[in-house]
């Protein structure tokens, strides 16, 4: 497991850009039009430090997070503690996993989908679909790239300070085997907190999945229909129509 995902605090400042109650209305405005049953539970795959949580919960619904970092989980469950939430979170890998229970809404944010080859990317939506009820609804965020494949390399960095404690992230991809369509992600944080510095990398080996090939996978796979796809997190912007994609979101349902 990367250093990245043992300091959970500094990694919630790095990606605290987010504006969450805005995108907990866009999951309620999908499961409006888009969910053919109540949606009341929601499970969050790579969950992390759980940014949703509490705002999910304040709303009433039954949050369950899944991840593979004892850390990250220990962070949550502090959390889910602090704002008196009952949740359940689990440690698993997201490639092959179950629930005692299931779900309405699944989803995975910010590109998390860690899978390294077709046969992960099978038994993870194997697992998806064991867990989540007909009717329901997944998410996926920026999980599918369209840039050509073995398209140019490339890299983003921003700065974000939250009580002192100042976070420079640095995000970069190379591509690793363009038959496998395999890329090594890499994060880094440059810490200041309050005078400590500190550098935490974080890699990862993950597989691209292209627009059409996502929609053939789809399509040929019994469990799921594709909904759609839209840009920026904006359901009036489909991805069809975007001059330029920035966090592009997509939503399958289960048969």
């Amino acid at each position: 497991m990367s250093e990245l995902y043992d300091n959970p605090r500094y990694y919630e400042i790095a990606f605290s850009f987010r504006d969450i109650s805005a995108e907990v209305d866009v999951f309620e405005e999908c499961f409006r039009r888009f969910a053919q049953i109540p949606v009341k539970s929601v499970l969050e795959l790579g969950c992390g430090h759980s940014p949703h949580m509490e705002e999910l919960t304040k709303r009433g619904y039954q949050y369950n997070g899944l991840d593979l970092s004892k850390a990250m989980l220990e962070y949550s469950r502090g959390k889910a503690l602090r704002i008196g939430a009952q949740v359940n979170l689990i440690q698993g890998n997201m490639v092959d996993f179950s629930l005692k229970g299931m779900v309405d809404f699944v989803y995975v944010l910010l590109g998390s989908l860690d899978v390294k080859n077709t046969s992960e990317l099978t038994t993870h939506f194997n697992s998806v679909a064991q867990v989540l009820k007909k009717g329901g609804l997944y998410f996926l965020d920026w999980c599918v790239q369209y840039d050509p494949p073995g398209g140019s390399e490339g890299g983003d960095s921003w700065e974000i300070e939250r009580e002192g404690i100042k976070v420079k992230t640095a995000v970069s991809w190379k591509v690793i085997n363009k038959v496998e369509q395999t890329f090594e992600e890499t994060i880094t944080l440059e810490v200041n907190d309050h005078g400590k510095n500190l550098n935490i990398v974080g890699k990862e080996i993950k597989r691209a999945i292209y627009p059409q090939e996502f929609l053939c996978f789809v399509s040929g796979f019994k469990h799921f229909e594709f909904v759609g796809w839209w840009n920026n997190w904006n359901l009036l912007q489909p991805l069809e129509q975007a001059e330029k994609i920035d966090r592009p979101i997509v939503l399958l349902r289960r048969i």
